[in-house]
Formats: structure tokens, C-alpha cells, sequence
């Protein structure tokens, strides 16, 4: 069968243009999920119609009139079951369309209550740290509130200071009172030491007249029996206040003389005793002075070894000797402040 060409100015039929890969995917994807039975149903009955209504070309035996209603009805109720058919389909496509948007509202509804959520969560989070600090804060309080309950209230704590306050006034009295007590004793042991340094001068003051007395020498000649005056060394133990006063050898003599004293009788110990006496009632001293006796009286000697002893001092003789050294000793015994055993003035502590 050849092909007759086509008149100049006949119009040549548009060629179809090609699908595209996403159009036949969207064709394929409609007639799986679309049942096309029904639409081919309708197709069918329309070319029975078509045939049976219009003379065919080639000519066919005569049909009746009833064949063509029939086919006539046929089409029209396949028609209207595809037109119900497809009232349906659109049906379910606006359900599936509510159903999207009620998924969509949904999606929103759960977004929006996640993020309240999440907000409801931080602030529950802080509320719990609150919480917690609270509690804290309350067992601390719970422990500073028991052990200020165990301490004593204001007033029991005023009444202790106050006492407190009361032992201290009174232990400084008391450490006043015996400082006084302390400068008293000074300063009577001061004045025993200076009534001890005029004795001691005035010893000095009576050997130098017999040192240079032909009388004394004659009658220590004859046998008869002198005084000895035992010097203590009073320089090696200096008490309290005795280091401020002037020395013994740079005061003057008629300074440190007692005027009540009595005169010195060179052959006689009689008149020499009522000064020790005297010197003892006035100054308190505690220090006991040994009694002259006759032990200690030695006859002096007029050779020529008098003029090498120093005034005041005798020749070292056994006895002499005997009665210095336990003078010395009774006076390293007796500490500051102390007394001996004969009441005195100082024996007694005086009244605060």
C-alpha cells in the first residue's frame, strides 16, 4: 500500500511530544492505584451502542429496534454506575483530604505541645532547684537553731560576764594590794640595809680611835677584855633598791651617824649594846645580830701587825673567824621580804 503525498497546503498533524520520566511516573502510579474495570465496562457498552445505533459501512443483517434500546440501556447504566463510581472516588479523595489536614493540625497541635512542654520542663527544672536549695537552707537553719538552743540566753550571758568582769576588778585589787605590799617590804628592807650601812660606818668610825689609843694597847697589855665588832659583807648580796641609793663610802659621815646612838666606851661592851638595840626597834630589822660574848671578845695585841688591818676589822683569829663565817651564812639565808624569827614590824602583813 503506497502512501499518496500530501496536497501543498493540507495541515500535517502535530506529532505528540514525549513524556517525561516524572508525567509516566504519575500515569503509572494513577492506574495502579485507580481501578480503571469500571471505565473500560463504560467503553465497551458505548461501542455496542455506537455499533448497533449507526449504519456500519460494510452492511450488516437488519437489526430490530429492541436491540438498539437494549444497548442503549446497557450504556446508560454502565454509565451511571461509572458516574457513582466515580462521586465515590471523589468522596474518598476529600475524606483523604480532611484526614491530611487533620494530620496536618494534628502535627502543629503536638509541635506547639512539645515546645510548651519543653518550657514546662525548664521551669519545673528551676522550681526543682529552688526546691532543693530550700531544703538546704532549712536543715542548715535546723542545725544553727539547735545549737543556738543549746546555748545560754542573753541574760545567763551577761550574768557571766558580769561575774567575770567582777573576778577580774578583784584579782587586779588583789594584785594592787600586793604590789603595795611588795614596795612596802622594799622599802623597808631598804632602810634595814641603810640602818646596817651607818652601823657599819660607825664601826669603822670607832676602830680608827682605838686603832690609835695607847690606853686600849695598855690594857689589851694588862690582859683585859676589848669589844670585837663583826663586820658583815652586806656588798655581795644587794637587795631590791639598794643599787639606786649612793654607796656607804661616798655618803658623809655625819650624814649616816645616828645622833641617838650611844658614846663608845673603849674598855666597856656595856654601852655599846642598847645601840644594836635601838637600831633594831626603830628599823624592824629582821636580821638577828649575834650577842657579844665572851667568845668573841679576843685581847688585842699592840705589835706591829695593827698597822696593816683596815678600820673596822679585827686579826683573823679562830674564833673571829668561826663567828663570820655563820654571820655570813644567816645572811644568805634570809630571801626579800623576809623575817627572822623575832616579831617586828615587818613580821606582821600590813592591813589592806
Amino acid at each position: 500500500m503506497s502512501s499518496k503525498p500530501s496536497a501543498p497546503g493540507t495541515p500535517q498533524p502535530a506529532a505528540a511530544s514525549p513524556l517525561s520520566v516524572e508525567e509516566e511516573d504519575a500515569i503509572i502510579h494513577s492506574r495502579i492505584t485507580n481501578d480503571e474495570r469500571a471505565l473500560r465496562r463504560v467503553i465497551k457498552k458505548f461501542h455496542n451502542y455506537t455499533t448497533v445505533a449507526h449504519e456500519p459501512i460494510v452492511p450488516l443483517p437488519s437489526t430490530s429496534s429492541s436491540s438498539i434500546e437494549d444497548a442503549r440501556e446497557a450504556f446508560l447504566v454502565e454509565l451511571a454506575s461509572f458516574s457513582l463510581h466515580l462521586r465515590k472516588a471523589v468522596m474518598v479523595c476529600e475524606a483523604e483530604v480532611r484526614q491530611v489536614e487533620e494530620y496536618h493540625r494534628e502535627q502543629q497541635r503536638i509541635e506547639d505541645e512539645r515546645i510548651s512542654l519543653r518550657g514546662q520542663i525548664e521551669q519545673l527544672k528551676t522550681s526543682l532547684e529552688h526546691a532543693q536549695m530550700e531544703r538546704r537552707q532549712k536543715i542548715e537553719y535546723d542545725l544553727v537553731a539547735e545549737k543556738i538552743n543549746t546555748l545560754p540566753n542573753r541574760e545567763e550571758l551577761e550574768q557571766t560576764i558580769q561575774s567575770l568582769e567582777n573576778d577580774m576588778a578583784a584579782i587586779h585589787a588583789d594584785h594592787d594590794a600586793h604590789n603595795r605590799l611588795i614596795q612596802s617590804q622594799k622599802s623597808a628592807l631598804a632602810t634595814i640595809i641603810f640602818d646596817l650601812g651607818s652601823l657599819r660606818l660607825m664601826g669603822k668610825d670607832t676602830e680608827t680611835p682605838r686603832a690609835a689609843t695607847p690606853a686600849m694597847d695598855a690594857a689589851a697589855s694588862d690582859g683585859e677584855i676589848v669589844p670585837l665588832t663583826i663586820v658583815t659583807d652586806l656588798d655581795m648580796e644587794k637587795e631590791d633598791g639598794e643599787e639606786d641609793r649612793p654607796s656607804s663610802d661616798d655618803v658623809p659621815l655625819s650624814a649616816s651617824l645616828n645622833p641617838g646612838a650611844g658614846s663608845f666606851y673603849p674598855g666597856n661592851l656595856t654601852p655599846a649594846l642598847p645601840t644594836v638595840r635601838n637600831l633594831r626597834s626603830r628599823g624592824g630589822s629582821s636580821m638577828s645580830t649575834p650577842p657579844l660574848t665572851a667568845a668573841t671578845q679576843v685581847p688585842s695585841k699592840a705589835t706591829e701587825e695593827d698597822d696593816d688591818i683596815e678600820m673596822g676589822e679585827l686579826t683573823e683569829e679562830p674564833v673571829a673567824k668561826e663567828v663570820r663565817s655563820k654571820t655570813k651564812v644567816r645572811d644568805e639565808e634570809l630571801e626579800e621580804g623576809e623575817t627572822g624569827d623575832e616579831s617586828s614590824e615587818l613580821s606582821d602583813p600590813p592591813d589592806d
